[in-house]
């Protein structure tokens, strides 16, 4: 059982990594199912090739009581002999409570936000002195506990788990989906000049994201390079439209809004909800001529999954030097490292990408490779290791 408390269409990295182990786990003869996700208004037209049971979610007065009995009942009436939950709060605290009841083994993965702590910024879960007992009560009761990164790893071992029970477990990415031809015209489509320098940047609005920095940064990229063009995809990014007017940069960055991605091996029951519409996110990244990472704190990320993409799609990437972008990104070699939170540094690596085309072009082809080395499959195996030595231990 995946057990995740927020499930496609909804767009975030938990719920992609969710739906590619499950596609993996089936394809490879295991029986698995998706349960957790809320909203079975907007999921029903929503097919995938393995089930996916909707609970009512945290809401009303008694929210977790209600998820627990239905994690109860949905183990009851189907089985299962692993619990995986995703993200230590709610999915792992109300899986942990159900040990109380059956000794199902469990699982945990964080995600990020749910375990990383940054008071400056007042980012982490475990900075609510509610949610903090409750995450630690999840960690604990886990047979095992997964970090996506190294940046991860340090945050469980600060919340105190057994480092015997942690075991490196990446994100993944859907290499095929990149390596297919696309045919939308991103220049035409986006409105951009045909001679456009497009860097490109994923990821719903918020001030860990960098978005801020990065603007600064555009600032004065376009002042030796006007043909440069940068391409922000995420949900709330309308809240930087004051800062690209006060730095004039109208005509020099577009916001896509939310982008929906097609998801390998899922159909619509509604065929006029449709599967023709273009990949545009994969086609953005394959017009591009670099990937911005620019986060903005140390433990603001896990793994970031837009950053797999764009090494599976052969983009040169320049992504500050924080955790997750750091087990992914070496310096010089597949991309170029900086200092987080200052635009200077960030800025005269965006204008070396832009001016020296053998870089590029190096860059381009080890972060290929390096996409390559995180396929879906390959990390479903590594889980489902985690999920032997689980079961081993049980015995």
């Amino acid at each position: 059982m995946l057990y995740a408390s927020d499930f496609l269409p909804s767009i975030g990295g938990r719920e992609v990594v969710v739906h590619h182990l499950a596609r993996c786990f089936q394809d490879l003869g295991h029986n698995v199912r998706v349960l957790g996700p809320r909203g079975w208004r907007h999921r029903h037209l929503q097919r995938f090739p393995y089930p996916v049971h909707v609970w009512p979610g945290l809401q009303g007065l008694f929210p977790e009581t209600t998820a627990l009995a239905h994690l109860w009942f949905d183990a009851t009436i189907y089985g299962c002999d692993i619990i995986h939950a995703h993200s230590t709060y709610p999915s792992g605290y109300i899986a942990a409570r159900f040990k109380t009841f059956r000794d199902v083994p469990l699982v945990i993965t964080p995600h990020g936000e749910d375990i990383h702590v940054v008071p400056e910024i007042g980012f982490g879960q475990r900075l609510d002195p509610v949610q903090r007992p409750k995450i630690d009560y999840a960690l604990q009761k886990a047979a095992l506990v997964t970090a996506i990164s190294k940046g991860v790893e340090q945050s469980l071992l600060n919340a105190n788990v057994d480092p015997a029970k942690i075991r490196q477990v990446p994100n993944g990415v859907d290499v095929e989906r990149f390596e297919t031809p696309q045919s939308l015209n991103v220049r035409e489509w986006l409105k951009l000049p045909s001679d456009a320098r497009i860097i490109v940047t994923i990821g719903n609005y918020h001030p860990r994201k960098g978005h801020e920095v990065l603007l600064r940064a555009m600032a004065a990229v376009v002042k030796s390079e006007p043909r440069a063009r940068l391409v922000i995809i995420g949900i709330g990014t309308e809240a930087l439209l004051p800062l690209i007017r006060d730095l004039k940069l109208d005509q020099y960055v577009t916001l896509t809004g939310r982008l929906d991605i097609p998801i390998t091996g899922a159909t619509q029951g509604d065929s006029s909800r449709g599967q023709t519409q273009p990949d545009y996110v994969a086609a953005i990244l394959k017009s591009s001529d670099m990937y911005v990472s620019a986060g903005t704190f140390e433990g603001t990320e896990g793994l970031s999954l837009a950053v797999l993409e764009a090494l599976a799609c052969g983009l040169p990437i320049v992504a500050t030097r924080i955790s997750g972008n750091v087990d992914i990104i070496k310096d010089g070699q597949n991309g170029l490292l900086v200092q987080p939170s200052v635009p200077e540094p960030l800025a005269e690596q965006m204008l070396r990408l832009l001016n020296d085309q053998g870089l590029r072009v190096q860059l381009a082809e080890n972060a290929r490779v390096t996409g390559r080395g995180y396929q879906w499959r390959e990390i479903a195996l590594q889980y489902l290791e985690v999920y032997r030595e689980v079961l081993e231990n049980k015995k």
